[in-house]
């Protein structure tokens, strides 16, 4: 246990910025350094350099449709994920993509977005032989949603998709566009009599309120059964939020202790060091609260404290994090911390006078018999001063000191913290005897590492979750009533908001936001020993 006074992960990536780890091509399943085997992943093996691609006949055939396919979400993560499950030999052999979007763009335009974008955002270039096969599975439809009868051209082109690739009439949708062009994807879906037998996924957030979630989720239930949708989450993705659940139920040692008898209160802190990004219009809309509290914290928090299920069967599992949100509530909304970073009104986009947040800092009880008077603190930012997502977890003093009358002290209460990026890991922090004459304390850590352990192999979250939602496994996508609960908690937040509060770029937000874990300290900020 290397002894340190070492800062949080935030806090070395505020001194220096990380350089992006690009995951290795090989496969993941194998050994670990002792010679143990561990899991294979969900991601299966990868393809080897010079090997010939190959499709699974495992998976139900299916064409795959992207709506909003000339967006952002589309290029940076949609299109390098099905390219790497090509790769991996996970796709199904009957298989093709369809963009559909407003924008005018002929099949070989988009087959030239798709490869920029595979070789701008994907771990694995374009080369020649696979890329040809897999372009030759990428169409592109310019359409309408709203028009009666838009998706009546799409219809025929699926057929022809069908007889082509072999598709076999299974259908694929994907919904990478505004909440609010949802309701007329689905009825004209309907009119075209493509909903019948096929899976959608939704993108967050899914809509921008109780009431519109709500109006969001019946016109949705017009068309769709709740077995043929799929709410994603990307966050849900991530290895190190799926570790969340096997460090808690796969090991007889941490479970025992979380809980109210051991732990003081719980840290998430989800922060970017870049701004909105040209990304004005679409936050104006939404803002933090909306874009990151109600779908990534909440979804990691309700991991953290839910009850083991009985099993890992999807609807078993859900069961347990929707019943985290019903325990959970606000411990006072007008103690919301809603915080703006200066320059915010001047990006292209966004109103000179805006009062959307760009920081949010809030407190949480979950009133159950594990987690009674142990506070959850939430923050999420933009324009920070580091880029981090992790978990602190902060244990209770010990009872009683038994080094009074000692040069010993007990500088910080021990602490587990999760990191979900960058530089993915666990670590747990301790008081340990300095080497020397006398009693003296120092901080001691136990680190693991995904790099070192397995080798840098974390694929994108994105290429899990399509391949779950392939298979039609629900595990790890939002239920209904999960969704509902979650806006249900912050309705009034967003019905009376706290007025925002301005804060410096390359900060750690509003002061207010300190002022709200007192007389604690953020973990991930400077000086963040008591």
């Amino acid at each position: 246990m290397p002894a340190t006074g070492a800062p949080s992960i935030c806090e070395r990536a505020s001194r220096s910025r990380v350089r992006p780890r690009i995951p290795s091509p090989r496969s993941r399943s194998g050994s670990s350094r002792d010679g143990s085997s561990w899991c294979r992943s969900p991601q299966g093996a990868t393809r080897e350099p010079g090997a010939k691609h190959r499709l699974s006949a495992e998976l139900r055939p299916q064409a795959v449709v992207i709506f909003g396919a000339s967006g952002d979400l589309t290029k940076r993560k949609l299109l390098p994920a099905f390219w790497n499950l090509f790769l991996q030999g996970l796709l199904p052999k009957g298989f093709a993509i369809t963009g559909y979007a407003r924008t005018e763009m002929t099949d070989d335009e988009f087959r030239e977005q798709a490869r920029e974008s595979v070789k701008l955002y994907c771990r694995m270039p374009p080369d020649d032989d696979a890329w040809t096969e897999f372009a030759g599975r990428l169409s592109y439809l310019p359409g309408e949603f709203a028009n009666e009868g838009a998706m009546k051209r799409l219809e025929r082109h699926l057929a022809s998709v069908d007889e082509k690739f072999g598709t076999e009439g299974g259908r694929f949708f994907y919904a990478a566009t505004p909440t609010t062009a949802y309701p007329d994807i689905v009825r004209r879906l309907a009119e075209a009599g493509l909903h019948r037998d096929a899976k959608i996924v939704f993108e967050k957030p899914f809509g921008h309120d109780l009431a519109s979630a709500r109006e969001l989720n019946a016109a949705i239930h017009e068309v769709f059964d709740e077995s043929q949708i799929f709410r994603i989450d990307h966050y849900l993705g991530k290895e190190t939020v799926q570790n969340i659940l096997a460090f808690r139920f796969a090991n007889g040692l941490f479970e025992p202790v979380w809980n109210r008898k051991y732990l003081d209160h719980v840290e998430l802190t989800v922060v970017e060091d870049i701004g909105i990004e040209g990304r004005g219009a679409f936050y104006e809309q939404t803002g933090a609260i909306r874009d990151l509290v109600v779908t990534h914290l909440f979804q990691v928090m309700t991991f953290l404290a839910m009850e083991p299920p009985v099993s890992f069967e999807p609807n078993r599992l859900r069961d347990e994090t929707v019943k985290v949100l019903r325990s959970a509530q606000l411990c006072d909304p007008t103690q919301v911390v809603r915080g703006q970073y200066r320059g915010y009104r001047e990006e292209p986009g966004v109103a000179p006078d805006s009062t959307v947040e760009t920081f949010a800092g809030l407190k949480l009880e979950i009133d159950n018999w594990r987690w009674a008077d142990v506070p959850f603190f939430l923050r999420t930012g933009k324009r920070l001063a580091a880029k981090c997502s992790e978990i602190t977890l902060k244990f209770l003093k010990v009872p009683f000191n038994v080094f009074r009358g000692t040069d010993l002290d007990l500088p910080m209460r021990d602490h587990l913290t999760i990191r979900i990026q960058p530089n993915e890991g666990i670590t747990l922090a301790v008081n340990a005897k300095k080497p020397g004459p006398g009693l003296e304390l120092e901080r001691v850590t136990m680190d693991f590492d995904y790099e070192e352990e397995f080798g840098g192999q974390i694929a994108d979250a994105y290429e899990l979750l399509l391949l779950e939602a392939m298979e039609g496994d629900h595990t790890l996508f939002l239920r209904e009533d999960g969704v509902d609960r979650a806006w249900e908690i912050l309705q009034p937040v967003l019905d009376n908001p706290a007025p925002v509060v301005e804060y410096e770029p390359g900060s750690w937000g509003p002061a207010e936001a300190d002022a709200l874990i007192a007389p604690h300290r953020w973990h991930a900020t400077p000086a963040h020993a008591h």
